[in-house]
């Protein structure tokens, strides 16, 4: 057998030696800027904004001299003509999207027994600043007349808790014996889908604050 091996020119390979060093400056010079901001940390977006709980162990950034823009009437048109609600349930203006006061990190949840996907989906919405906020004011239970299960005096219990104790960990009770209330299919020691039980959580959340209203 015979092997044919195809040799370059010298002038192709000048050619290909320069291309090389051309691609090759501008992309050290990419990997040494990447390589300096390694490392660094964004500075805030203003010091004067920003406050931190100054105790022990982590604490929740809030922006306390933000103000919620006023929402008027106007705001509540749609530009496809559907006119505003007859009745708001809750005010625009009230709703704060950044924590209202400095708050340390609230407490763990206990698992009790395949309760992770209700600990996780309970987290979340404990650190979900407009319900947070909402759900410390205390302002719910207030006006609830309620005498059976009600999620949202449920939530604000939890929360609550978790946010105002001095225990390291808690056991989420309050949720968990509403559980069946919460989504009938739901069993206690039971592994539940975590996306799932949001989704009943918020729309027992919506129920319970639309309780009382015709459909």
């Amino acid at each position: 057998t015979m092997t044919i091996v195809k040799q370059k020119s010298s002038n192709s390979k000048k050619s290909s030696s320069r291309r090389s060093d051309k691609s090759k400056a501008p992309r050290s010079k990419k990997m040494t800027s990447r390589a300096a901001n390694l490392g660094r940390v964004a500075p805030p977006e203003d010091t004067n904004k920003v406050s931190v709980d100054k105790g022990p162990g982590s604490a929740i950034y809030c922006r306390s001299s933000q103000k919620s823009k006023p929402f008027g009437q106007r705001d509540l048109v749609v530009n496809d003509g559907i006119a505003p609600p007859q009745r708001i349930l809750f005010p625009p203006e009230k709703i704060c999207m950044d924590w209202q006061q400095t708050q340390s990190v609230g407490v763990g949840l206990h698992n009790l027994g395949n309760t992770c996907f209700l600990n996780s989906t309970l987290q979340c919405l404990t650190y979900t600043p407009p319900l947070a906020n909402y759900m410390l004011s205390l302002e719910h239970t207030q006006s609830c007349h309620e005498e059976g299960f009600c999620m949202m005096c449920t939530m604000e219990t939890h929360i609550n808790q978790v946010l105002c104790s001095s225990n390291s960990a808690i056991k989420p009770t309050s949720v968990i014996n509403g559980l069946k209330r919460i989504g009938k299919h739901f069993h206690f020691g039971s592994q539940e889908d975590a996306h799932e039980f949001l989704c009943f959580t918020v729309d027992a959340l919506q129920k319970a604050c639309l309780n009382g209203s015709t459909k």
